[in-house]
């Protein structure tokens, strides 16, 4: 069962023109890039979504505290899944025992080491012996089962939580650059994860950052 719980926002391409109330902005989404088309004067800039993010109060205050909660049951689920090998190795090596133990009773009984009623009673102790081992494989399947399907569901939580919270990342990112852009001074706000090269003067990350933190704190309100 595996259950990893990543802060990743996918590589899209911000894309904001201004201009006149009449101007048309017409995107067309294509594996992630989002491109526009749109004559407005400005300069072309980026941001850095993973630095925003992990350096937002949102991430600060919820993220974070997501995080350690998806390692607690990493580490809750590594530790059941540890516990149900060894048991099972456990049940395994009696099983075994009981087998050879039955093998060889079968055996002194056939070289006539052993009389016709000591081999009937031994056989029906390796019996009662066989039952209750596999009583115990039933239950401890059983429990097992019960306990995945919880660790299953307390993860899919988490995956739910993180879906959220980086929803709501989306939205405060995008009206964060909406407000900034409002009077269309850039033509072109790229992700960082496209940026092959570009000047630092460039970035504008901070900028983006303290607007998310200003809208957060207005929605906590």
């Amino acid at each position: 069962m595996k259950k990893t719980l990543l802060f990743a926002c996918a590589a899209v391409v911000l894309v904001s023109c201004g201009g006149g109330k009449n101007k048309e902005n017409k995107e067309v989404a294509a594996e992630g890039v989002a491109t526009t088309e749109c004559v407005v004067s400005g300069d072309v800039v980026y941001i850095n979504v993973d630095q925003i993010l992990t350096g937002s109060e949102l991430y600060a205050k919820e993220g974070a505290e997501l995080q350690k909660k998806v390692q607690q049951t990493q580490e809750k689920i590594q530790k059941a899944q540890e516990g149900w090998a060894n048991t099972e190795k456990s049940l395994q090596a009696e099983y075994a025992k009981l087998q050879n133990d039955a093998a060889k009773l079968q055996e002194d009984y056939s070289k006539g080491l052993i009389t016709t009623l000591n081999a009937q009673q031994k056989q029906e102790e390796l019996q009662k012996k066989g039952d209750a081992i596999q009583q115990r494989i039933n239950n401890f399947q059983q429990r097992v089962q019960r306990e995945d399907s919880g660790l299953q569901q307390e993860a899919r939580n988490l995956d739910e939580e993180n879906a959220v919270l980086m929803n709501r990342f989306q939205d405060l990112m995008k009206r964060a650059v909406e407000q900034i852009n409002a009077d269309g001074r850039y033509k072109m706000i790229l992700n960082a994860m496209t940026v092959v090269d570009a000047d630092v003067s460039l970035d504008i990350s901070k900028l983006v950052l303290a607007k998310v933190n200003e809208l957060y704190a207005a929605d906590a309100e």
